[in-house]
């Protein structure tokens, strides 16, 4: 008799993110990045806190469903 198996759940499901989360990371990532370079004129922290929330969106745009 064969042994059933159990369906097995993963621990962390990732997925690709949303296109409008891409989008606004994307746009985060380039002005934090030009802002930071110095090429648009924003605060150089600003352009930090830019680079840190496109960075943080794409995390949780991957981990979360609905984000």
């Amino acid at each position: 008799m064969a042994r059933r198996r159990k369906p097995s759940r993963r621990l962390l499901e990732t997925r690709a993110p949303r296109k409008p989360t891409l989008v606004v990371a994307a746009i985060l990532y380039v002005v934090g990045l030009f802002g930071y370079m110095g090429w648009f004129p924003i605060a150089q922290g600003l352009a930090v806190g830019a680079l840190v929330v496109a960075g943080a969106l794409l995390l949780l745009g991957s981990l979360m469903r609905d984000l």
